[in-house]
């Protein structure tokens, strides 16, 4: 069997594959029947779940749906003919798609709870897509604020697109190495999230990793990548603050060895979770996993630790000077004098609150954009347009019946009585620009946030 080669159902079953697994869990043993089970729910595809929106009612869905045990705010459709990414609600934002897995590192963080990560400063170090960060975004309140950091450019897109979904504007996005974000900021965050690169054993089952995952080579790799990551994480913190660790592998060298080389550090103390307890590894303090086999998921680890109170005092940053917006907003929403920060690239122009950290700007390359240029002509961003909740106001909006709203998400114009720049809205829920004149509305929905084949009421 290549190492390099895709996974099939044939591979899973020999022994040397056996043996790459045995390897992988170490000290965490599984009689054979059950190391059988586990290996063979490698090799099946679990179904995504869907993560529902902070304040939206599950009774609202238009569909049937049972609940995650590990977070309250995740549901399994119960038809495996439901198809939750073709909806209006989706569209909307009314929840997320994912796998089972990736929500443990959140109920971790109790980012289903009202007010755990309430008006919290939190760093997601590497955050694309935005599973995780958007979860977080939705929970952090009024005066909370995240820092998303993305090394790698190429993901940066989707990241900035999920976190805009959110309707906040109580982010920023940077791209550095952990290690010099942490030369920037260090003690600045309540919270730090790694979400760490991995070997990536739990994606052999979407045939997205080869059975090289299992290598010890490629653990080793990880691991060592893995560590420099947590040293970086671990100087972000402020005394006292909460780390939460998570892998999408099942290698104990990226798991609990990680974890206990911090605890051995004495810098950090478990933080254990009553509510997680019957997913916790049997071998290290405050971390959980869950198995394929056993939890109808991917499979995922997560840990959750604090930081020593002893630790170094934040750095002191000065009050950034107030940037010239490069267009007159007022010409798009009611724009208060004082109730934001901006900040620009040669063709976008973001605003954070007012009162956002002060050490923003010195690390942000991207953030809630309000407006854009094409050529020499500034226009409001859609994300402007989807931002709810917020200090910004669009001047005109207009809610629209269910037949409009799909005629708008699949890129179509749309009857429209008001003249100019006009946010199109469904029960409430923005969706995007168009721009009207003579009654008609021409849509100004990124190619990117279209979607042509939504399912009709009836179908639900």
């Amino acid at each position: 069997m290549s190492l390099t080669s895709k996974p099939s159902s044939e591979s899973f079953d020999d022994e040397p594959f056996r043996d790459l697994v045995r390897d992988a869990l170490g000290s965490i043993s599984f009689k054979d029947e059950e190391l059988g089970a586990f290996i063979a729910a490698l090799g099946k595809r679990h179904r995504n779940v869907v993560r529902l929106r902070n304040g939206v009612d599950q009774q609202s869905l238009p569909f049937s749906v049972e609940p995650v045990p590990w977070y309250s705010l995740g549901y399994r459709c119960v038809s495996p003919e439901t198809r939750p990414s073709k909806q209006l609600a989706y569209a909307a934002a009314d929840y997320y798609v994912q796998d089972a897995g990736s929500l443990l590192a959140l109920a971790a963080l109790k980012a289903d709870r009202k007010d755990a990560l309430k008006n919290q400063i939190v760093c997601d170090l590497c955050a694309a897509p935005g599973g995780k960060a958007t979860a977080i975004l939705e929970s952090l309140g009024d005066e909370g604020f995240l820092l998303a950091n993305e090394p790698i450019r190429s993901r940066v897109p989707a990241l900035l697109h999920n976190l805009s979904r959110t309707g906040s504007d109580r982010f920023a996005i940077s791209q550095l190495d952990p290690d010099d974000l942490a030369k920037h900021l260090a003690g600045c965050f309540d919270v730090v999230v790694v979400d760490a690169p991995c070997s990536g054993q739990a994606l052999l089952s979407r045939k997205r990793q080869s059975v090289s995952a299992l290598s010890p080579n490629q653990i080793e790799h990880s691991a060592s990548r893995q560590q420099r990551i947590l040293s970086a994480a671990s100087r972000l913190l402020r005394p006292g603050g909460k780390l939460v660790y998570s892998t999408c592998t099942f290698a104990v060298a990226e798991n609990e060895s990680q974890i206990d080389r911090l605890l051995d550090s004495e810098d950090f103390t478990p933080d254990p979770l009553d509510e997680l307890q019957p997913y916790a590894s049997p071998i290290t303090p405050a971390c959980y996993r869950l198995w394929p086999h056993q939890h109808d998921c991917a499979g995922s680890f997560a840990a959750s630790l604090r930081r020593s109170a002893t630790a170094d005092s934040a750095k002191t940053f000065r009050t950034p000077k107030p940037v010239k917006t490069p267009v007159d907003l007022n010409q798009w929403f009611a724009e208060s004098t004082g109730e934001h920060r901006y900040f620009a690239s040669d063709s976008s122009l973001y605003a954070i609150p007012n009162d956002s950290p002060v050490w923003v700007e010195t690390v942000a390359k991207l953030g809630p954009e309000i407006a854009h240029r094409t050529g020499k002509v500034w226009k409001p961003a859609h994300a402007a347009a989807l931002q709810r909740d917020t200090r910004l106001r669009c001047h005109q909006t207009m809610d629209v019946d269910h037949e409009v709203a799909t005629q708008y998400l699949s890129g179509s114009p749309v009857p429209c009585p008001t003249r100019g720049w006009t946010v199109i809205q469904y029960r409430g829920r923005p969706l995007g620009w168009v721009k009207g004149d003579r009654g008609l509305g021409k849509n100004h929905l990124p190619t990117a946030s279209r979607f042509a084949q939504l399912l009709p009421p009836a179908l639900h």
